[in-house]
């Protein structure tokens, strides 16, 4: 009899398991938020996502990104590096595979696309001319960023509760960015500049200061809340 008890209460225990293990994860969509994108990033912008379950281990998302210089709330108006006329545009299409869709915490694998478009005016700055291999400084210049990336993500989700959690995402790729410095006004060629003699934080800006096409490695970095659905 005590045998008897102890295996229908395991079965209870092992079922409930099971069948809170699959409530948690009956859901079919996720919005999610950025929270690294607006705070650490030196081109703040809110990004907000979708992804969609489309089969047991497949899911499909989109995140946009729009930011401005009124818009902006952390470090990036202040160190210089955006301006008033700071416009900044992102989409990142990707698809998920589950590598775990039973268990609660998930782990993701996820192939990324990714679009940007940055613009803004500089006054009384410099830049890099790849192609030249030249330093200008300028009194006032129109500033253009496109940037084209693919990336391969492994994400992992953690339940804060039913509805909410934090997805913690890493990746790495290859990317194209196209800088473009027009409208200069003023521009001087510079024999003897030194970068060192302005750059007083050790972040690359390369992404500002140089003109040009530059092909290069991604990395990717963000932690995201989230809310299923």
């Amino acid at each position: 009899m005590k045998l008897n008890l102890k295996l229908i209460t395991l079965i209870f225990f092992f079922t409930n398991s099971i069948f809170s293990q699959e409530k948690t994860n009956d859901f079919k969509s996720i919005a999610t938020f950025s929270i690294f994108s607006p705070t650490i990033s030196y081109a703040p912008r809110w990004n907000l996502g979708f992804i969609r379950k489309i089969e047991k281990r497949y899911w499909i998302g989109l995140e946009i990104g729009y930011g401005n210089q009124n818009l902006s709330v952390n470090f990036a108006e202040e160190g210089g590096w955006i301006k008033n006329d700071y416009k900044i545009f992102e989409i990142k299409p990707e698809i998920y595979y589950d590598l775990r869709p039973k268990s609660n915490l998930k782990h993701l694998l996820s192939l990324e696309l990714q679009y940007l478009n940055h613009s803004d005016k500089f006054n009384n700055s410099w830049y890099y001319d790849i192609e030249n291999k030249t330093y200008y400084k300028y009194d006032l210049a129109d500033y253009q960023r496109n940037k084209y990336g693919v990336n391969i993500n492994y994400s992992l989700i953690y339940n804060i509760t039913k509805k909410l959690a934090l997805m913690q995402k890493t990746g790495i790729g290859f990317r194209q960015r196209n800088v473009k410095y027009s409208d200069i006004i003023n521009k001087i060629e510079d024999e003897y500049f030194e970068e060192s003699d302005v750059i007083l934080v050790p972040v690359s800006n390369g992404f500002l200061r140089d003109n040009g096409v530059n092909n290069s490695f991604n990395f990717n970095l963000d932690l995201k809340i989230i809310y299923k659905f």
